[in-house]
């Protein structure tokens, strides 16, 4: 990190974490204002802290450019907070204002990951926001935006007198002339010696415990960018008043902070509410009522390492186990290695629970791209969301992420009609796009529909014949292959080039994303109606439960929520049929798909008598393996193919990753949706 000094990089990691924080914050602002063409007062005074607080922690990490950036919008939406009636007279021009400086706060915050980062200049951005509060009415009252002064009920200010300052070198050292007046718990602060920067260390503080209290001040003020307040604090300490019901967890919480010597009650008035006696006979009762939730924010990549170790001891508790059961050692592993992995399984289980976030996180940003698109194609939609409180792994969250928005891209640039065209359809001139999710055996499911103009086949076959795309000929496709042939590398219907298409990427991105996860993507298009996009993927990438079974001398395995029923081999083999040169069971009164590995794989030998028939459903196919045996059901750690394999591989062989066994032998992963639709798909040439 080559930009920020050895302070200042110490700090990074929790100020990228704040920051990023607060602009999800700032952007869910946007959308909703933006899509009511206004801003509320509690919108605004959001905005207002939320640029203070950029602006401050900014200046602490020595970025002045972000920070005069965000000065300049506090000083806008300060001119909001104080000119209410200016609030109904908000041009539409700072709505793609303030989403340039979303962009760029955003884009800021990626490249200072970087070794060779440099912030790049605000000068442009500063100006606009500069021009569009000149030219706002009646702001002969504002001189100088810097000093503008900001009511006194907000928690922040843009800027204080140079005699605020000057008074920090001569009050005595005590409880501040501020703080006499004023209830609450006054504590100093010193810290080390040599520790450097402290007025920024009491600005973490103050950040820190701001959540625990109604109302928070400190003496020096503007700890994050007075020098003289560094000094003071050196000499005297920090002085904090404090309101909180939660005072022994902010002095907890005063206690843990970075380099704090000590801290010490100069005056505790803290006055707390009389509860009814029935209240307080209760608490007394059941004290843990009252107590809340803690969270701790931690970093992805630590979770991980915490997964994947908890992998690793997984394996090598089935390896235990089977060397456990060669030895004939029954005892010890029904007793304590049965104990051991069962505490194995459970921690396993939490990371993953801690790992889990909503799906709804991805929502915001879809609503941006789809506001973005709408706007530069002239078209009007809106998002139209279903997913309740679902919730995924994180890792599969962010896939999604990416896909979805290649998705929404092609539904408004492709599906979407403009608003005349609609009306001449009778179709409302604003188009709608719904995103839903689900839990579905155990996997996510994720839809996206809109209600535009659909997929035109005739047009697809074309398009797909002129780029040479077609394996057989186009009378032989029916409308389902078609509708697939829009997922090929380089497929685009678009004859110009833009910024969202014409280039022949994405959809077919789309799927390779999704299958580097395990996941799928279906199309379902009615033209005139509109199309659905449908996402699976499994809830987590660490750990699946998995029915492992034997073909020959080869293991296989398939995860458990796809397997249905068992069923014999023997007592059903006369329900076997050919059809079209492919093999499908009746079974239940319909006729499946029959997977048979050893042909797949050419595998030798023939099934043995004992064979055993498996119905598999997954999320839209459904079909019957043969297998030699049940060999076990356990959850496993499953691993990706390694890359020599190549993309295609996984398409060609139906095999997606493999998991070690307790003996040391590997075990292959299949990918059931992609098994079924091969098979159903390619003649097989060998017959009984």
């Amino acid at each position: 990190m080559g930009y920020f000094d050895a302070d200042a990089e110490e700090m990074l990691e929790v100020y990228l974490l704040e920051t990023r924080q607060l602009m999800e914050q700032l952007n869910g602002v946007l959308l909703e204002a933006d899509k009511n063409k206004t801003f509320s007062e509690d919108d605004i005074n959001t905005v207002f802290r939320i640029m203070h607080t950029i602006k401050s922690s900014s200046a602490m990490m020595g970025l002045h450019a972000l920070s005069g950036m965000a000065h300049k919008l506090e000083d806008l939406f300060s001119y909001y907070r104080e000119q209410k009636g200016e609030i109904s007279r908000i041009k539409p021009e700072l709505f793609d204002l303030l989403f340039k400086v979303s962009d760029f706060v955003d884009n800021e915050l990626k490249r200072m990951l970087e070794d060779n980062y440099t912030p790049k200049d605000t000068n442009e951005i500063e100006k606009k926001i500069e021009d569009y509060l000149k030219s706002l009415e009646e702001l002969s009252h504002i001189k100088d935006a810097a000093d503008m002064p900001i009511p006194a009920e907000a928690d922040s200010a843009s800027s204080r007198t140079e005699e605020t300052e000057k008074k920090s070198e001569t009050i005595p050292v005590g409880i501040p002339e501020s703080f006499q007046k004023k209830p609450g718990v006054v504590i100093r602060i010193r810290f080390e010696e040599g520790c450097r920067m402290e007025n920024i260390r009491a600005y973490m503080i103050i950040r820190k415990i701001g959540s625990l209290c109604s109302s928070v001040e400190s003496y020096p003020q503007d700890l994050e960018k007075s020098q003289q307040g560094a000094e003071y604090i050196n000499k005297n300490g920090v002085f904090i008043r404090f309101e909180s019901d939660k005072k022994e967890e902010v002095l907890d919480a005063v206690k843990r902070g970075l380099f704090v010597k000590d801290h010490e009650v100069l005056r505790d008035e803290e006055k707390k509410p009389e509860a009814p006696p029935e209240k307080k006979a209760r608490k007394a009762d059941s004290p843990s009522e009252t107590k809340e939730v803690e969270f701790l924010n931690v970093r992805t990549d630590r979770l991980d390492r915490l997964q994947n170790l908890s992998g690793e001891l997984l394996i090598l508790m089935l390896t235990l186990d089977e060397e456990l059961k060669s030895r004939g050692m029954d005892d010890l592993r029904e007793g304590t290695a049965y104990q051991v992995n069962r505490l194995i399984e459970e921690m396993e289980r939490t990371v993953m629970e801690i790992r889990m976030v909503p799906v709804s996180k991805v929502i915001p940003k879809l609503k941006r791209i789809l506001r973005d698109i709408c706007r530069d194609q002239g078209k009007e939609a809106e998002l139209i969301v279903n997913c309740g409180d679902i919730e995924a792994d994180k890792s599969v969250v962010d896939y999604v992420s990416e896909s979805l928005l290649h998705i929404i891209r092609n539904a408004v640039d492709h599906g979407l009609e403009l608003p005349k065209e609609r009306e001449a359809a009778g179709k409302n001139p604003k188009g709608s796009i719904t995103f839903s999710a689900e839990n579905t055996i155990g996997e996510l499911m994720i839809s996206v529909s809109d209600d535009g103009r659909g997929i035109n086949l005739a047009k697809i076959l074309e398009k797909a014949k002129e780029k040479h795309l077609l394996t057989k000929p186009e009378e032989e496709y029916d409308p389902q292959e078609t509708l697939e042939l829009i997922l090929s590398p380089g497929f685009t219907t678009n004859q110009e080039v833009t910024e969202y298409s014409g280039r022949g990427v994405g959809l077919d991105v789309v799927k390779n994303i999704l299958e580097e996860a395990g996941g799928h993507l279906y199309i379902q298009s009615e033209e005139g109606k509109g199309s659905t996009f449908t996402i699976t993927l499994p809830l987590s990438l660490a750990t699946i439960e998995c029915t492992r079974f034997r073909v020959g001398e080869y293991r296989f395995s398939v995860p458990s929520r796809y397997v249905q029923r068992f069923f014999s081999y023997e007592e059903n083999r006369d329900y076997i049929h050919w059809r079209n040169d492919k093999k499908y069971i009746l079974y239940d009164s319909r006729m499946f798909p029959l997977l048979d590995l050893r042909e797949a794989y050419q595998i030798e030998g023939a099934y043995p008598d004992t064979s055993l028939l498996v119905y598999v459903k997954s999320a839209k196919r459904e079909g019957v393996l043969i297998i030699d045996s049940m060999y076990e059901q356990k959850r496993i750690v499953v691993k990706q193919l390694p890359a020599l394999f190549g993309p295609g591989f996984r398409r060609h062989t139906g095999i997606s990753g493999c998991s070690i066994m307790g003996n040391g032998k590997i075990c292959a992963a299949l990918d059931i949706e992609t098994l079924i639709e091969k098979f159903t798909k390619e003649a097989v040439h060998e017959r009984e």
